[in-house]
């Protein structure tokens, strides 16, 4: 499998909990290689923790409602990341160890982050908004 690759362009800055970095880093050392979990892999290694507390502006976690443009379809979608058990399409809840999710983690509104996938398709996503509220938008 040819691993999946982010553009050459710079990459935006991530942001990351503690918490939900070590819930994260467990999950890929168990996981079978997928693209998916080698972005996310590779996206924790360059993600800067912050303090669960911390007064940062919102950025795209576990539990948080994405507001995202795909570049590629022009469409804009709402979801909400979930851990892959929690992962439901009908409820618009999306694992965050799915191109996707993995691709969205970390990013703050404004952000766009672009990868290159197996068939050689380039995916670019735009966050419109975030919400980290984990009762907003309760199913």
């Amino acid at each position: 499998m040819t691993k999946t690759r982010s553009k050459a362009i710079r990459k935006p800055r991530l942001l990351i909990t503690t918490q939900d970095h070590a819930i994260l880093a467990a999950m890929i050392g168990s996981a079978p290689t997928s693209a998916a979990a080698m972005l996310l892999e590779d996206e924790l290694d360059r993600a800067v923790m912050v303090d669960e507390t911390s007064n940062t502006r919102p950025f795209c976690r576990i539990g948080s409602w994405v507001t995202y443009e795909d570049h590629s379809s022009a469409q804009i979608r709402e979801i909400r990341l979930v851990l892959p058990a929690d992962a439901d399409i009908d409820k618009r809840w999306v694992s965050i160890l799915s191109l996707v999710g993995a691709s969205l983690l970390g990013l703050a509104v404004g952000a766009e982050f672009g990868w290159i996938d197996d068939k050689g398709r380039p995916h670019r996503l735009k966050v419109l908004d975030v919400v980290n509220s984990h009762d907003a938008h309760a199913n």
